[in-house]
């Protein structure tokens, strides 16, 4: 969530910067985070956001979960023996590393971030630089794109050889707010068994055409934000879905969830949450415009049609793909886009069906 992205921004900075998280007890996941310049113009707020956790022996509960996981989704116990499986489900039994220092280092600098990690592991934070020192270490991706990278240093002061990009994003322009699930990939949230099936048993699969499209978004100045309830336990693999099909980088905001949280419960309902990370996305960049993509099948329509009424002059768009269900209803449509001016919505059953261009 995004609102939980941004705490108090603070953070200390130089030789009394520390950490007390060991290379040879923990993992660390830096997620893609954004970077935007405050209204003074000469400092930069950088948002860093990442994950924390340990392979140990898995307990009884969590071997009682997957029992339950397993008959839910009626697949025999050899099922979960599968490579995919294991990965897929490596994070959902790792031990969550709560009350972790985390320091990391942007250039030649290193940041204490003032909150230690959470109880699932997740550690959040704001750095203040100034532009004469973020500057100098700003990489182009493409002639659209700008980026720069942090790492995580342990107690002995070194980095772990992984880099979290930051996707600088300008006051003005404009920025692609997406689902995943059912929009940029096969999911099938509605069927419970299919949605877990897909989730854990097989190859994430993305929907044609849709990375195509984001690439022409991308080449006309497009900034990418990916807003989903998916579990941030899956970041990872939805990294790899997005870098073999060629979806542009972009920040990610997806679902906080701990296995121990009634697995099934959690996993399979399906919050509203998003709202709150796309309200705060919007009134972060007042002056940018914002294109919406969802789909019907979950509260996307609800939830981008009342982002569209408090923000009217900033979504341009709203693109919803049209799935087969009880959810594709003319009325549900009718109350969710209430209000909004004629053009605003358009919807769609494959990417072929919406103009490369975009909105102004």
């Amino acid at each position: 969530m995004l609102s939980r992205m941004l705490p108090r921004r603070t953070s200390a900075t130089g030789s009394n910067a520390s950490s007390n998280l060991r290379e040879n007890n923990a993992q660390v996941v830096l997620f893609p985070t954004i970077g935007y310049r405050v209204a003074d113009g000469r400092t930069w707020h950088v948002q860093v956001h990442g994950d924390v956790f340990s392979q140990r022996p898995v307990g009884l509960g969590k071997r009682f979960l997957l029992k339950v996981l397993q008959r839910v989704m009626r697949v025999p116990a050899g099922a979960f023996e599968t490579q995919l499986f294991q990965h897929r489900i490596q994070r959902f039994l790792a031990h969550d590393e709560a009350g972790k220092q985390i320091a990391v280092k942007l250039g030649d600098a290193v940041h204490t971030l003032p909150r230690k990690t959470r109880p699932n592991g997740h550690f959040v934070g704001t750095l203040k630089v100034a532009d004469e020192h973020l500057s100098p270490l700003i990489t182009a991706t493409s002639p659209n794109h700008r980026q720069v990278s942090l790492e995580v240093c342990t107690q002995a002061g070194d980095t772990l050889g992984l880099k979290g990009q930051v996707h600088l994003v300008d006051p003005q322009g404009v920025s692609i707010i997406s689902d995943i699930d059912d929009t940029l990939k096969h999911s099938h949230v509605m069927c419970r068994r299919t949605l877990l099936a897909n989730t854990f048993l097989k190859e994430f699969e993305p929907i044609a055409g849709m990375a195509q499209l984001f690439q022409s978004w991308e080449a006309q100045g497009a900034a990418f934000h990916y807003v989903s309830s998916c579990p941030w336990q899956l970041y990872p693999h939805l990294q790899a879905l997005f870098g073999a099909s060629g979806f542009p980088v972009g920040s990610f905001h997806l679902r906080a969830f701990r296995l121990r949280d009634h697995l099934l419960r959690k996993l399979l309902l399906r919050k509203p949450t998003k709202a709150v990370v796309i309200h705060s996305l919007l009134k972060l960049f007042p002056q940018r415009k914002f294109v919406l993509v969802g789909d019907s099948v979950e509260a996307d329509p609800e939830i981008y049609g009342a982002a569209a009424r408090h923000f009217p002059n900033q979504v341009k768009q709203i693109l919803i793909r049209s799935l087969p269900g009880p959810k594709n209803d003319p009325n549900r449509y009718a109350a969710a886009f209430r209000g909004l001016r004629p053009g605003v919505v358009r919807m769609f059953t494959a990417a072929g069906d919406i103009a490369h261009d975009l909105p102004q």
